[in-house]
């Protein structure tokens, strides 16, 4: 059966794309921080704070990981998680180079990463919700990583504010405590 073009750049999941797509991605993720200063704009209003724990959930390319290790600093950590292993070695490109010593890679199988529960005061999940295919299972498994008193960081990505919503109320494990422009603050139930 032949491939469609479509399928051979975005995959038939859109949650695992593949390896071109990736690197494509990256790209013009690179361009957007080089030229808009998108990821610096975004990561200022994550409200991190030193001694944390913090997962960057779909961290792609690792966009956030150096700010997000130096604000946590070494008495906190960051645990950057994808399920592309392009990501994973992306981000451990970026560990070794700025010798990030307080940051940890996991490559997580569809929604389930190894990490214990309860590890974090903080998850985020930027620019990847809306491409999330069964949101119920993904925020399980992201509430199974917050600390009690923790929070969840969402942001809207490629889909309405209404939608990230809905996402979010339907399993009825968080309430949205926070609404900003390109994300929302979530705490457990």
């Amino acid at each position: 059966m032949k491939k469609k073009h479509s399928d051979i750049f975005f995959g038939k999941n859109n949650e695992i794309i593949p390896n071109i797509a990736f690197q494509a991605m990256s790209g013009v993720m690179k361009l957007m921080d080089l030229f808009g200063k998108h990821s610096s704009k975004n990561f200022q209003t994550l409200g991190l704070k030193p001694g944390q724990v913090v997962i960057d959930y779909g961290c792609g390319p690792g966009r956030y990981i150096k700010d997000a290790s130096h604000v946590v600093g070494e008495s906190g950590k960051v645990i950057a998680v994808d399920i592309h292993p392009l990501a994973i070695k992306k981000v451990q490109s970026i560990i070794d180079k700025y010798k990030l010593s307080n940051v940890e890679v996991s490559l997580a199988k569809g929604y389930a990463s190894e990490l214990p529960s309860e590890t974090a005061d903080v998850v985020y999940a930027l620019d990847m919700f809306h491409m999330v295919e069964r949101p119920v299972e993904f925020l399980l498994e992201l509430c199974r990583l917050i600390k009690k008193d923790g929070i969840l960081i969402i942001e809207d990505g490629h889909q309405s504010r209404s939608e990230t919503i809905q996402k979010i109320n339907k399993p009825g494990l968080l309430v949205v405590s926070q609404e900003k422009k390109s994300h929302v603050v979530c705490r457990k139930l």
